[in-house]
């Protein structure tokens, strides 16, 4: 799911639901970004944990409640902040946005310091840094309060930098790279933790820390997944193999136990992390690359975007989807979805240029 060029999916588009989606370079001009704000959200009403009954769609037919607007180049990529007030958003014009959720507006200009695509963005678990990874090789910390970078990038990756990741502990910071190898780097001293982690055939398009902060996973193009020890600084066992295509998007569950991914094949695959196996099947049920997996907060619920357009939200239980039809709303593909430490909503960028919230109120997260 590399960023950049655009994709029209060719088949047709399911009601309420649009596309298309990224995979090369095409940039805006730096800092061409106009900021405004319109609202729209949309509600999900979930389904009970089992395959929806016939007629159910309708039932479940989500409304609309609002959407932030302000890229003028798409979205690439979303975070919140850990106190959910917050929201960070990068794109291919290398602009990233600092947005009050409650307000549905920007929290002043755009943060500009890259010289190409922003990829991917992150906080640290105290909310006071952000950390972004851009196609231009170099990761900028920012400081959120003061809006400005804290020092010069980080620079050691030969390529494209496509996903940041903080530890849990917020000492280490993981990139992840198009030349095919993951950067642990030390924060306090601002340099990497020894040498690149180089596994991978092709480009890393995810990285994640687990829970405990032992662990980092990587997903790649090369249609597997490595986890790493990070006291040994080796992977633990034989790639994660199970996919047909690019691995575009890992997550870990907050028990750490397992392990989501989501594909350009399709499909979802959910991980026991300590066997390195396949909990069951994949998950099928979007029309076109999965982007995107995002576990709640209580680990009960996993959200999947899409570059068809949509959302799904998956029982991580029984494996069924909770929505009863594709969730749409963007008119493009989707890149990156979230949720919010809160467990309330989810947000949903897209190649559309919009960002949409989720609201899926206290009975969903409290499945």
């Amino acid at each position: 799911m590399r960023r950049g060029v655009h994709f029209e999916p060719s088949f047709p588009a399911p009601a309420l639901t649009t596309a298309t989606f990224r995979q090369g370079v095409s940039y805006a001009p730096r800092g061409a970004l106009a900021v405004l704000a319109a609202v729209m959200l949309w509600f999900v009403a979930p389904a009970r944990g089992e395959e929806p009954p016939p007629g159910a769609a309708r039932r479940h037919h989500p409304r609309p409640r609002s959407v932030l607007l302000g890229h003028k180049a798409g979205v690439d990529t979303i975070a919140f902040a850990p106190d959910s007030k917050t929201l960070a958003s990068g794109s291919p014009d290398g602009s990233i946005v600092l947005w009050n959720v409650a307000a549905r507006e920007p929290l002043g200009p755009p943060l500009t310091g890259h010289v190409k695509g922003v990829t991917s963005v992150a906080f640290s678990l105290d909310g006071n840094t952000l950390a972004s990874g851009s196609a231009d090789g170099t990761i900028v910390l920012w400081d959120v309060a003061a809006r400005k970078p804290l020092g010069p990038p980080l620079i050691g990756h030969a390529e494209g930098v496509t996903s940041v990741a903080f530890s849990p502990d917020g000492s280490t910071l993981a990139s992840g790279s198009d030349d095919r190898t993951v950067i642990l780097w030390d924060l306090a001293a601002r340099r990497p933790k020894g040498r690149p982690l180089g596994g991978h055939t092709d480009w890393v398009a995810s990285v994640a820390f687990s829970p405990d902060g032992r662990t980092l996973a990587s997903g790649s193009a090369d249609r597997t997944i490595i986890l790493w020890s990070l006291a040994a600084g080796r992977p633990l066992a034989s790639p994660l193999g199970g996919h047909r295509d690019w691995v575009t998007s890992i997550s870990f569950a907050p028990d750490g136990k397992t392990l989501a991914s989501g594909s350009n094949d399709r499909t979802i695959i959910l991980w026991d992390v300590a066997a390195g196996r396949p909990l069951g099947p994949p998950l099928s049920g979007h029309r076109n690359w999965v982007t995107s997996v995002a576990f709640s907060p209580d680990g009960k619920i996993l959200a999947s975007g899409s570059a068809d357009r949509t959302l799904l939200l998956w029982d991580v239980a029984t494996h069924h989807a909770l929505s009863s039809r594709l969730i749409g709303g963007h008119r493009r593909g989707v890149t990156s979805v979230v949720w919010s430490p809160d467990g309330e909503t989810v947000a949903s960028g897209s190649d559309d240029k919009r960002i949409i919230i989720w609201d899926l109120g206290r009975e969903a997260s409290r499945r």
